[in-house]
């Protein structure tokens, strides 16, 4: 008789149980594309002017002495090897071949 009270009860809380379990799957279903789609927006969007200067470090070799840096060491022996030559924080003339002198 024990066994009878207790799945009487279960039986009558399943729709229950039903109901919220359904309910919380559904809103973790609603909730989960959102997040997909605002991951796939940004992935898909172009980089910002912002995010490609991010990449590029600021100069730090003065090369023709006004107080303003316009040179990157890049090989990291002491010498520049790219040049900024109009100011806009991004390489212009390479040295690629290691003289010293942009090719």
């Amino acid at each position: 008789m024990h066994s009878n009270r207790t799945s009487g009860r279960v039986l009558r809380m399943t729709p229950y149980l039903i109901t919220a379990g359904l309910g919380f799957s559904m809103a973790a279903q609603a909730a989960t594309p959102a997040e997909e789609v605002a991951v796939a927006d940004t992935a898909m969007q172009e980089p910002s002017a912002d995010d490609v200067s991010s990449e590029i470090p600021a100069p730090t070799i003065d090369t023709n002495g006004d107080g303003t840096a316009d040179a990157w060491d890049r090989s990291g022996n002491g010498q520049p090897d790219a040049w900024d030559t109009d100011g806009d924080g991004k390489p212009d003339l390479l040295d690629d071949n290691g003289d010293g002198k942009p090719d």
